[in-house]
């Protein structure tokens, strides 16, 4: 069964899921910073939380968590992980 990839914002708070990529139109320097803190190909993502009024999603990455903007993390594609 082939999967296919999502934006992180349509997972829920609890769900995990593995990058797959990044959008096409996302900023090169903020691709930069993303894969910095860790977000690359085959890593692992939790979504914790996102604070309320569409604030930014907490998530899990690596052991460490990090707050983006829902504006930023729709350019980061996943695949559900089990």
């Amino acid at each position: 069964m082939v999967t296919e990839a999502i934006p992180l914002t349509q997972l829920r708070p609890g769900q995990s899921g593995i990058v797959q990529g990044f959008s096409q139109t996302i900023a090169q320097n903020y691709r930069k910073y993303l894969q910095d803190i860790g977000i690359n190909r085959q890593s692992l993502i939790t979504f914790i939380r996102q604070a309320p009024f569409g604030g930014p999603l907490q998530l899990q990455i690596l052991g460490s968590h990090f707050c983006l903007r829902a504006s930023e993390a729709c350019h980061i594609y996943v695949t559900y992980s089990n």
